[in-house]
């Protein structure tokens, strides 16, 4: 019997390979130059040129090889097909060695380089034996570009879909849990309806418009949907009789047209949305066999406000216990909503959960282009911009950041200072800028209008506000909510402002906004900045897509149940 060998373990490996490495290198046979970023602003050379190579370079230049000294030349070659000659700027790194190692400070940054070693003669001409790949040396703070799309790859589901906002990954990983298990051969099918009871009702008002759109995305999930709606604009008289006969005779019309769908191509649920379209699906969950799912965007004791209920008042109450009783599931968006169909309609507690509505509003102005508004106001478009926005005075601190700009300027060789505002300190300033020789890269632009800062702020990197007194937290919060980090003073009280989070907060002194500015100019807060004005609006407003996914993980979980039922 042959003894079993024993498999040697990663480490034992590891320590293998280490030690014949040591014991046996790699032999080097050619010439070769690497080129590497450690970091943005430093980079690594390391390189070996065999000794007959410099022989045979002695041997065809003769004398004029004598006092020549062995560089590294490291080309700017961004953007361009480098052919030897046409780089932006190059720059030499003595050496010495044929073969070595070498650190390098860099200062040109989002730049591609790449490096040749060789000689430079007494006449200044440049001989190289070998030359790197390209690198790109990347910016030195994180980008000013934060998506918050993703992928979902759900291992239960099996099924792999883009997400529009990577905050509502719980929903996401709550649907794959619910719906594990589930093999559905065919997608599933639900019937939306929505019947609407006067002129602005329908898949065009911005309820119906809110209904439409999240129900269109189940097909990212693996659902089908089909709309039921009534063509007519509905009524205007909200007579009591008239009401309720409207009603009536939309819902049977609505019924017949649902029926004849569901003969073609069966559904598997069916919605309805508010207590007018509840008859339909009373009538399709008995005679077709269907689980009905209804949504109360509000009840009729939220309508009334707590007013005396008249008789048509009455009816709908009535209408809208009888659609809870009637539904396997009842969907609410708000908490006081949902305690209402418990406590009014005597729905168990378990049936009625809470999906938010967010209604579909007209596109806002598109924002404005921080590249146009700088060229506007003649601003290098590449550079920061920090903004300065108030009056121009000392309680305000802006002959404190004045006191400060020159250091900064002499450290920082980009950054431009922009003052919104105007105060008795203006005209005094703007001649210290000038006779410090930065006011090429300063703008006192006085009083703007609400439009014009608007652009500016979206055009800034950061806003200062280095007051010696308390100041009003608007500016502030508008910054913030606009994802643009503040500068400010612990004398200025605005506690809105989180040190390290949102801004950072310094002292009234020139020494402190030195330090503060700089910091904030290698900008380690832009990303936490985005990140957190991103997760803010996703948790105070759920994404169409989240709804969505809400509503289909319910539709599996109702369907499940009730073809249980079924199978008992």
């Amino acid at each position: 019997m042959k003894k079993k060998q024993k498999i040697p373990s990663q480490e034992q490996l590891r320590k293998v390979a280490w030690e014949a490495g040591g014991k046996y290198p790699i032999p080097l046979t050619g010439d070769h130059v690497t080129l590497l970023m450690v970091h943005p602003r430093l980079g690594y050379v390391h390189w070996h040129i065999r000794e007959k190579s410099v022989e045979a370079l002695k041997a065809t230049y003769g004398e004029r090889f004598n006092g020549s000294h062995m560089v590294v030349r490291v080309y700017d070659v961004t953007d361009i097909l480098f052919d030897g000659l046409n780089a932006h700027m190059f720059f030499d790194l003595e050496v010495n060695g044929l073969s070595g190692n070498y650190y390098f400070a860099m200062d040109r940054l989002a730049r591609s380089c790449l490096a040749e070693i060789g000689f430079r003669f007494g006449d200044g001409s440049f001989h190289y034996l070998a030359r790197s790949s390209t690198t790109h040396f990347d910016r030195d703070r994180p980008s000013g570009e934060y998506q918050i799309a993703g992928l979902f790859v759900g291992g239960t589901l099996s099924r792999i879909f883009s997400v529009e906002n990577i905050f509502d990954a719980p929903v996401y990983e709550r649907m794959n849990h619910e719906l594990a298990g589930i093999n559905r051969k065919k997608p599933l099918s639900v019937a939306v309806v929505f019947l609407g009871v006067n002129h602005s009702a329908g898949f065009n008002d911005p309820l119906g418009s809110f209904i439409k759109k999240f129900s269109q995305r189940f097909k990212k999930f693996g659902g089908n949907v089909r709309f039921f709606t009534p063509r007519s604009k509905g009524v205007d008289n909200v007579d009591s009789d008239a009401l309720v006969n409207t009603i009536d005779t939309l819902s049977k019309k609505i019924y017949k047209q649902l029926a004849a769908s569901h003969k073609r191509t069966p559904f598997h649920v069916i919605h309805c949305h508010d207590w007018y379209s509840s008859a339909v699906g009373l009538v399709a969950a008995i005679r077709l066999n269907l689980p009905m799912i209804l949504t109360l965007h509000s009840t009729e004791h939220e309508r009334t406000r707590g007013s005396r209920m008249n008789h048509l008042s009455s009816k709908i109450c009535a209408w809208e216990e009888r659609g809870v009783q009637g539904a396997r599931l009842v969907i609410v968006p708000h908490s006081s909503t949902r305690q209402q169909v418990i406590n009014l309609y005597g729905a168990p507690p378990e049936k009625v959960v809470i999906i938010p509505d967010v209604l579909i509003e007209e596109s806002p102005d598109a924002p404005p282009n921080p590249s146009g508004v700088k060229r506007c106001f003649g601003l290098n478009q590449n550079a920061p911009v920090v903004l300065f926005a108030g009056e121009i005075s000392h309680a305000a601190g802006a002959d404190l950041l004045v006191d400060a700009l020159p250091t900064v300027c002499r450290n920082n060789s980009t950054a431009q200072f922009v003052f919104a505002g105007d105060g008795p300190l203006k005209g005094e300033l703007e001649a210290r800028v000038w006779h410090a020789d930065i006011s090429h890269r300063c703008r006192f632009l006085g009083d703007v209008s609400g439009e014009t800062f608007e652009a500016l702020l979206m055009a800034s990197d950061f806003v200062i506000i280095p007051a010696r007194t308390w100041q009003d937290e608007g500016l502030a919060q508008m910054a913030i909510r606009c994802g643009r980090p503040i500068l400010t003073t612990h004398q200025a009280g605005l506690n809105c402002v989180v040190h390290g989070e949102n801004g950072l907060v310094t002292y009234d002194n020139p020494g402190s906004i030195i330090w503060g500015i700089q910091e904030l100019l290698s900008n380690p807060l832009q990303g936490s900045m985005l990140r957190l004005i991103a997760k803010k609006s996703a948790s105070e407003t759920p994404s169409i897509e989240n709804i969505a996914a809400q509503h289909y993980m319910y539709y599996g979980n109702i369907l499940k149940h009730f073809q249980g039922e079924e199978d008992a």
